[in-house]
């Protein structure tokens, strides 16, 4: 805050009046809400990665000596967009390319059905089943001509949803683009300016001395443990696995990436997705690359949780244990409500809700006894 501004208020005469004041307050807390809701999502992005780029921003500072404070934001900025965001904007384009792909393909088959080329379903039996599974799929659609119906109108929804889901995925890399560039900028006054920020929200906070020092401290605790022990270390294993996915030659390793992402925060972890693979190589008569997925799997992708979430997490003495269950019900209502953000956010939300409720039954303990006045 301007020097200037701060001595005017500092000496403005305070009168009882806060009945106006707080409607006065009011309106332009809901102008400005009204300005910065479309923006809110690119600032909680900017918020969660300026809290992974200080460590950075404090080496590369230091690095320079502390007196070019900007220019060390700009180049964590900079590393930042390198290491998260060019990674994302691929995986986003490659996954829009195989949903358009797949949508073709189906409609490729729909049209040869309606000029006659196709005779039965059958001949949508995927190339990639294996051989005695296809051949009982064959039979079975053969004898029963309500299923071929069944089999015809769900082939028509899937690729009329198909071609609606590419388009979104365009629009939405469209939407991802002007996002990130908010969030980039946002960030950067994040990552330089972030202590100043901290300390004025400090300020205004409801809490006593000591409830605000408690509560701070073990909000970035928790912040690092959900950011860096849990979703990093998820994000490295999807990466892992992904890699792992491309290289035995299975399809569409970009989607099943994200998949192993989200599988990977519950308990039962990546396994989800890249075992049943292994089990497909097998199956289809390629012994040599399902067993080579499901050993990297298991020796790689499977034990990285391990090795990586207490180094992430400095050993635990910058993160503190979460609830699995706070996790859990954090992530399907954080996605049901802000979609993929809602993977941060939710449980973020729920575990600094705990805490401020730990802060009321703390003071509640100490009214019963008498000790709290």
């Amino acid at each position: 805050m301007d020097k200037n501004i701060k001595h005017v208020l500092q000496n403005i005469e305070s009168k009882d009046n806060r009945g106006p004041f707080i409607l006065f307050l009011a309106i332009f807390a809901l102008l400005a809400w009204q300005a910065m809701q479309p923006l809110m999502t690119a600032v909680i992005w900017a918020g969660m990665l300026s809290f992974i780029a200080t460590p950075v921003f404090r080496r590369i500072s230091a690095l320079m000596g502390g007196k070019t404070r900007s220019v060390s934001a700009g180049v964590t900025l900079i590393l930042l967009a390198v290491v998260f965001l060019v990674p994302i904007l691929v995986v986003l384009t490659s996954l829009g390319s195989e949903v358009t792909g797949f949508g073709l393909d189906i409609s490729r088959f729909l049209s040869k059905m309606e000029i006659g080329e196709t005779k039965n379903v059958a001949a949508f039996i995927p190339s990639w089943l294996p051989q005695w599974a296809a051949e009982y799929v064959r039979s079975f659609l053969n004898n029963s001509e309500a299923i071929t119906t069944v089999v015809r109108k769900t082939a028509e929804w899937i690729g009329n949803l198909l071609t609606k889901t590419s388009g979104q995925l365009i629009q939405g890399i469209s939407s991802f683009l002007f996002h990130s560039m908010v969030t980039l900028m946002v960030s950067f006054f994040f990552i330089r300016d972030g202590e100043a920020l901290v300390e004025y929200i400090k300020s205004v906070t409801p809490l006593s001395a000591d409830e605000k020092e408690f509560f701070f401290s073990r909000a970035g605790k928790l912040l690092h443990s959900i950011i860096y022990g849990i979703l990093l270390t998820v994000a490295i294993q999807a990466l892992l696995g992904g890699l792992g996915w491309w290289f035995v030659g299975l399809g569409s390793p970009a989607f099943f990436g994200m998949l192993m992402f989200f599988f990977g925060v519950f308990p039962a972890g990546t396994a989800v997705v890249w075992v049943p693979g292994g089990l497909y190589l097998l199956l289809t008569g390629d012994i040599k690359n399902g067993i080579i997925l499901l050993v990297w799997g298991t020796a790689i992708v499977g034990t990285i949780d391990n090795l990586l979430r207490p180094l992430l997490i400095s050993g635990g003495s910058r993160g503190e244990d979460i609830p699995t269950l706070l996790i859990i019900l954090g992530l399907f209502g954080g996605v049901a409500k802000w979609g993929f953000l809602g993977i941060f956010l939710g449980p973020l939300v729920l575990v600094l809700f705990t805490l401020v409720f730990d802060i009321y039954r703390n003071r509640w303990l100490k009214r019963a006894d008498g000790s709290l006045e």
